[in-house]
């Protein structure tokens, strides 16, 4: 255990062996802490922070702080940190409200410098996040995504598995899964291949996808988002896709952002 003279842990915590914590880091109590952390100067982390195995924090970064939500009336919530996930340089993650009474970074993410993440928001496992990219609350990115920096993500946005987001713009509609989303304004610029790979989707998967979104754009605007995708005829050749596809169209709530000719 390697902890800097100037750290504050509280007294109560129950503290892994190999724990290592800069300068003037603070912990305070109910926080769980598991094997392999690493914890940057100026890190803070507050009551109902959760970090599992081999998270690291770098400079400032602060977890668990209050919801920014007026509704916020002081409830016990959490925030979960997944294992092999790093935090860069001054990242803000809050903890939850009542509505989901968490918020959730999966396992083996990379959360760059000055990103925010929101009360109640939900990522994924491999989620990449750059520099300064900002999430409203309750934003839900799947596995796999990608966030190009200096992007605004508004509340109750969800960006599908393996999807890419360019840098510098504003996300107020739902992102396909394993689509890419560009310009100004946004649209839908087809299959993001790389996504599928990342995630280790099936032979397949492309051309299936590309069909089905194909026939999706081409069945009406953003009233058809209620449409499940039983259109896939390889649903039972392309299980893992369904899964993805069925995820989505269950959860997605801001409608579906569409391609530029499909708009207006």
């Amino acid at each position: 255990m390697r902890i800097h003279p100037t750290a504050i842990l509280h007294p109560s915590l129950d503290l892994p062996s190999d724990l290592e914590v800069g300068p003037y880091a603070i912990v305070d109590e109910n926080v769980k802490l598991a094997d392999g952390i690493r914890l940057g100067a100026f890190t803070h982390l507050y009551p109902g922070s959760h970090l599992q195995a081999g998270v690291t924090t770098s400079d400032g970064v602060i977890v668990g702080n209050s919801p920014q939500d007026l509704k916020y009336r002081g409830e016990q919530t959490e925030v979960q940190i997944g294992e092999g996930t790093t935090l860069r340089e001054y990242v803000t993650v809050n903890r939850g409200t009542a509505a989901l009474g968490r918020t959730v970074i999966g396992q083996h993410c990379l959360i760059m410098a000055y990103v925010h993440v929101a009360h109640d928001c939900v990522l994924g496992n491999h989620v990449v996040v750059s520099n300064g990219v900002q999430m409203g609350g309750h934003v839900q990115i799947d596995d796999g995504a990608v966030i190009s920096g200096m992007t605004g993500i508004h509340q109750f946005v969800t960006i599908g598995a393996g999807a890419f987001i360019g840098g510098g713009l504003r996300v107020d509609k739902d992102i396909l899964p394993f689509s890419k989303a560009l310009g100004e304004p946004l649209r839908w610029a087809g299959i993001n291949e790389m996504g599928l790979a990342k995630l280790g989707m099936e032979a397949g998967s492309a051309t299936a996808l590309k069909t089905f979104y194909r026939n999706f754009f081409l069945k009406g605007k953003a009233e058809a988002v209620d449409r499940r995708p039983l259109e896939i005829s390889q649903k039972n050749e392309l299980p893992m896709l369904w899964q993805v596809l069925e995820r989505f169209f269950t959860t997605q709530r801001r409608g579906i952002l569409l391609r530029v000719q499909d708009e207006g």
